[in-house]
């Protein structure tokens, strides 16, 4: 059982509602206001738990989704499920659509969302005087909220800019106080998104509090989700300095690589050996397996699959990673049959609920390849062939012999690979082919058998367009201010 959980109680409900003040200023008699609403630290530790409630990458159900089904949508680890009337079809192929319910949309949304709830509960926390272990508490509780609003911005960045490497092209819209209904904002640039972001954190590491309950709890962000958000930074700007190398050790001698045991340990909620950060789910919450299953994960329920050219690599491979993500009660004909019936089991279920499970968000796993990147990109080749090496053999039933890499583009060319099998399913594969497919020559290129199952274009080159995602129609209808992406 679970201690704490993600909920926003009717109390914080009511502040983050937005209210007629929007609208006209008019205080109105008995109106709840944030001041009014968090009067003392235990109701600000409440609106916390409201922030973490808000923010649902993971969300989506039937053909609609965020960014864990854009990431799987979009790429090349799914196809058409035996029980599909269509769901996901037209984002499949491409036909991107940003109006409301849209994956920019929900991804927009959940974001900006998540960061009002943030700077209002900031705000009351800086208009009031606390001392004594109170201090240390809110403190605590406000590096959490500066980590969540940086998040949040480092995800629009990705998702919306053009070029990470371009500091002047347009990312996120810079947030850090709590807007009027009626102002309207252009998008900041990337070098100011990232100064941006990197300020909270800087301002977030000096303000968490290591003695406190929650900071070994892998549900609430602490000191080490601010180091893995710095490396998933660095990767995105190009920054692959020794201090990076350093952060990632430090991560690593903290986390392990779970063996094979833990690992599908890992993804029943028994074990969080390598976890770093999870967003809890429990019951009454949305189940991840909704993004795939109708009702329950197996057979004739997935309205969409495995692709076969994912499960090739996995079954071919053996070992953690085919055990733990393809469901046995799979259908395989013969190889790339159009018949199979692959079922994705990275979220079979826990003891919170039939087909329900915390998302993962943070693992040691992927700070081993974000290390092996960095070698990589130093130059540090049979090293980072050996990191990469050490996660296959943690993932298979034997040892792993480390590969040749002749150059830094195969090195990162067998990284990509290496993403794809462990962190399929986790928000990863098309931000991943978007940040390195130009480098390397590798857009999006699906399988024939799997494209042929939606009837659906098999490649798309990481020039066109749609690697960036539209601004959505909801926001250009009210920010006469925003700028809309090339191409939309």
């Amino acid at each position: 059982m679970k201690k704490y959980i993600y909920k926003i109680t009717f109390l914080s409900a009511l502040v983050f509602t937005f209210s007629c003040e929007d609208a006209t200023d008019i205080v109105q008699e008995g109106e709840l206001t944030e001041d009014a609403a968090f009067r003392t630290v235990a109701d600000i530790q409440t609106g916390l738990l409201g922030v973490y409630a808000a923010y649902d990458p993971d969300a989506g159900g039937n053909g609609q989704g965020n960014s864990l089904y854009g990431n799987a949508i979009f790429s090349d680890n799914l196809k058409s499920g035996n029980a599909s009337n269509g769901q996901g079809a037209q984002d499949y192929n491409y036909l991107v659509s940003f109006t409301s319910g849209s994956i920019p949309d929900n991804i927009w949304n959940d974001r900006y969302t998540t960061i009002n709830f943030a700077n209002r509960i900031l705000d009351v926390i800086d208009s009031r005087t606390f001392t004594g272990d109170d201090l240390v508490e809110v403190n605590h509780i406000k590096a959490q909220l500066l980590a969540l609003r940086a998040v949040c911005h480092f995800e629009v960045m990705q998702y919306f800019t053009t070029d990470y490497s371009n500091p002047n092209a347009l990312g996120a819209i810079n947030i850090d106080f709590v807007p009027e209904i009626d102002d309207t904002f252009e998008r900041n640039t990337v070098a100011q998104n990232l100064a941006f972001i990197k300020a909270d954190l800087d301002a977030a590491s000096g303000l968490f509090d290591p003695f406190n309950a929650t900071t070994s709890n892998p549900i609430f962000i602490n000191q080490d989700f601010v180091k893995f958000l710095r490396l998933r930074i660095a990767l995105t700007e190009g920054d692959y300095s020794m201090t990076n190398m350093t952060l990632a050790n430090q991560l690593l001698a903290d986390y392990p690589l779970a063996d094979f045991g833990q690992y599908i340990g890992m993804f029943l909620d028994v074990d969080n050996t390598e976890v770093i950060f999870k967003l809890s789910r429990v019951a009454g919450d949305a189940s991840v397996v909704r993004l795939f299953y109708f009702n329950f994960v197996g057979p004739g329920d997935g309205f969409l699959e495995m692709s076969n050219e994912l499960y090739n690599i996995l079954d071919t491979e053996g070992g953690a990673r085919r055990a733990a993500y393809v469901n046995n009660q799979s259908t395989i004909i013969a190889p790339n049959d159009p018949a199979n019936e692959i079922l994705i089991n990275k979220y079979p279920g826990s003891a919170d609920g039939v087909q329900l499970n915390d998302f993962k968000m943070m693992r040691a796993s992927e700070v081993q390849l974000i290390k092996a990147e960095l070698q990589a990109r130093n130059n540090m080749l049979t090293d980072a062939a050996t990191t990469v090496a050490a996660l296959r053999t943690a993932r298979g039933s034997s040892t792993a012999t480390p590969a040749t890499y002749a150059n830094v583009n195969a090195a990162l060319t067998d990284i990509m690979l290496e993403r794809r099998k462990e962190l399929c399913y986790e928000a990863h594969r098309w931000l991943d082919i978007k940040r390195l497919g130009a480098e390397l020559g590798l857009g999006l290129s699906r399988q024939a058998e799997d494209c042929a199952s939606f009837e659906a274009i098999c490649d798309v080159a990481t020039s066109d367009f749609r690697f960036t995602m539209a601004i959505p129609q909801d926001e250009l209808n009210g920010n006469s201010a925003i700028s809309q992406n090339p191409g939309y």
